[in-house]
Order: C-alpha cells, then sequence, then structure tokens
C-alpha cells in the first residue's frame, strides 16, 4: 500500500499543473494584448493630435515609410485596436474558466 500512495497524489496533480501552466500562459497572453491595446490607444490618440502638415511615419519591416493617408491608418489602428479588444475579452472568459477549474481541482485534491 505504501508505494500506491504516492503514484495516487501524483496522478492527481497532474491535471492540476495543467491548469496552473494553462492559466499562467493565459494570464501572459492578456497581459500582452493588453500591453499592445494600450500602445494602439497612445498612438491613435497622438495621431490626432498631429497637425495635418506634419509628416507620418509608419515602420513597415526595417524601413520607416511616409504615410500618404493618415486617416486610413488610423482606422487600420482602430480595427487592430478592436480586434485586440475582443481577443483581451476572450482571454479573459478564458482566465475566469481556468480559475474555476483550478478552484475544484484544488478541493478535488484538498478532499482525497
Amino acid at each position: 500500500m505504501k508505494y500506491w500512495k504516492p503514484l495516487v497524489i501524483k496522478m492527481s496533480t497532474v491535471p492540476l499543473e495543467q491548469i496552473v501552466q494553462e492559466l499562467q500562459h493565459v494570464a501572459q497572453q492578456l497581459v500582452s494584448v493588453q500591453t499592445q491595446i494600450r500602445e494602439l490607444e497612445g498612438t491613435i490618440a497622438h495621431l490626432s493630435n498631429q497637425s495635418s502638415d506634419s509628416a507620418i511615419y509608419q515602420q513597415v519591416g526595417p524601413l520607416l515609410v511616409q504615410v500618404d493617408d493618415i486617416d486610413a491608418l488610423q482606422q487600420s489602428l482602430s480595427e487592430t485596436c478592436t480586434q485586440l479588444s475582443n481577443h483581451a475579452t476572450n482571454l479573459e472568459q478564458k482566465e475566469t474558466e481556468l480559475r474555476t477549474s483550478y478552484e475544484s481541482a484544488v478541493k478535488q485534491f484538498e478532499a482525497q
């Protein structure tokens, strides 16, 4: 019997460890996406404060290219920001689900 108990405990911690790893991964992704959103919002705000005669440049690969249509750039940045916001919402939902699964797994583990 002594030899089986550690094996049972080890097997029961595997799902818990997987949940923790996935939760950490989702949390890291969420922070990254939220950072990108803040950067884009700052860029959009900065663009709206620029005078119409100011030259605006956009990075394309290793090059900086002058932007001819600032409105199109703002629209593109806004669309990207919206898509990232939707992705952040999905990640937040996933994080909530994983936290619930984690709490459930911890209770099951403690009940053993």
